[in-house]
């Protein structure tokens, strides 16, 4: 009776340090993948005019704020073979590039929109269109991972 209480008590120990399998990551990925794609949409939103800087720095800042909490959650878990903490680094290293490139775009939808063309229509895209790429970019990576780690 002991030992099956100790094994119990063991189990479910060890259940709460998580490893970084495909289930446990598939929430911070898909959460990040979501970031990364909602502040991709406010930075053609802006390119495009059809919304305001405010509004657009605004949901690239909540985007950064989701992409943290995902990344905390990743952090939060350890693998318990080199292939699970591989895919844990691999996971945090492509979080660092996405927030980067959120960050990016959170800056250049707060910079000013004037510049040499007076204000003109159009006269911020020269900065956000790289940005734009930079998103799509980190976008392919989180879905090459999320194929990777075995997750639809």
């Amino acid at each position: 009776m002991i030992l099956l209480a100790l094994a119990t008590l063991a189990g479910a120990l060890s259940s709460c340090a998580q490893s970084p399998s495909s289930q446990a990551l598939e929430g911070p990925l898909k959460d990040a993948v979501s970031a990364v794609r909602t502040t991709a949409l406010a930075v053609d939103l802006r390119i495009k005019e059809h919304t305001t800087a405010a509004a657009g720095s605004t949901a690239a800042d909540d985007m950064v704020k989701q992409l943290e909490s995902a990344t905390d959650e990743v952090e939060a878990l350890s693998g318990s073979t080199s292939e699970e903490q591989k895919l844990r680094e691999d996971v945090l290293a492509t979080f660092s590039s996405a927030s980067r490139a959120m960050l990016h775009a959170r800056d250049a939808l707060t910079a000013p929109q004037g510049g040499p063309e007076g204000g003109q229509s159009g006269s911020g895209e020269s900065k956000l269109v790289p940005v734009l790429d930079e998103l799509h970019s980190a976008s392919e990576q989180l879905d090459e991972l999320m194929t990777k780690a075995g997750i639809q």
